[in-house]
């Protein structure tokens, strides 16, 4: 019994000591942002957009209070605010917010700003614009943005057809895991486009996405094991 009452205690101490430090980091958080502290700002609006429940006036003042230094990533957030978690959204207002953090080189920003070129969302729809933003984000490795463009290069949207640069686009996001390109991989090499031919190297990427669940890797594999 004594011991059970000891083993009590010690969790109780632990839970309040646990509890002591998280209402320390939060104070030292706010008062970090309200120094002016452009990171703690972001820290402190993603708190209040993730929250339950959600602040997201609050969240936006915070991001705001970032942008005014010019943070990249105190843009990229906000921006990111009115692109999905308004309502309703405004696609114009992310819009101008990701250009500025993608013109500092904000690697996710240039991926979005590549996206709503692409889908047309708050401007008009521009392939040339979004290859130019995907690629710079694919230079800084952003796996979804090197897989898009891929895709850009295999069908000549926004620029010229080039099998040889969708293989090198593709390859880089599937050496990151990304299962969709694990897939194109495979099928460049079933087919002979932008690289020489090679059943085997098929195969055996085609089982990476598989193996990660990606729908179409299974049957490609087995209509080229059947062949």
């Amino acid at each position: 019994m004594k011991r059970r009452s000891l083993l009590i205690s010690l969790i109780l101490v632990l839970a309040l000591r646990s509890y002591s430090l998280a209402q320390g980091a939060a104070s030292s958080l706010k008062e970090r942002a309200t120094a002016g502290d452009p990171a703690a700002q972001v820290q402190l609006g993603m708190k209040y957009a993730l929250g339950v429940p959600r602040n997201l006036q609050e969240a936006i003042r915070w991001f705001k209070l970032a942008e005014n230094t010019g943070y990249a990533d105190g843009q990229f957030h906000l921006a990111g605010m009115y692109d999905v978690a308004v309502s309703p959204q405004n696609p114009a207002e992310a819009i101008k917010w990701y250009t500025l953090a993608a013109r500092q080189g904000h690697k996710d920003a240039q991926y979005r700003l590549g996206v709503m070129y692409d889908q047309g969302r708050g401007t008009p729809k521009d392939y040339v614009e979004a290859a130019n933003w995907y690629a710079k984000a694919a230079g800084q490795g952003r796996p979804e943005a090197q897989f898009r463009l891929g895709e850009m290069y295999e069908k000549g949207a926004g620029v010229p057809q080039d099998y040889a640069r969708s293989m090198k686009w593709y390859l880089s996001a599937a050496q990151q895991g990304r299962p969709e390109a694990e897939y194109k991989v495979g099928y460049l090499y079933e087919k002979g486009l932008g690289i020489a031919a090679s059943k085997a190297e098929a195969l055996a990427w085609y089982q990476k996405a598989s193996s990660l669940g990606y729908p179409d890797a299974k049957d490609a594999m087995k209509a080229l094991q059947d062949q």
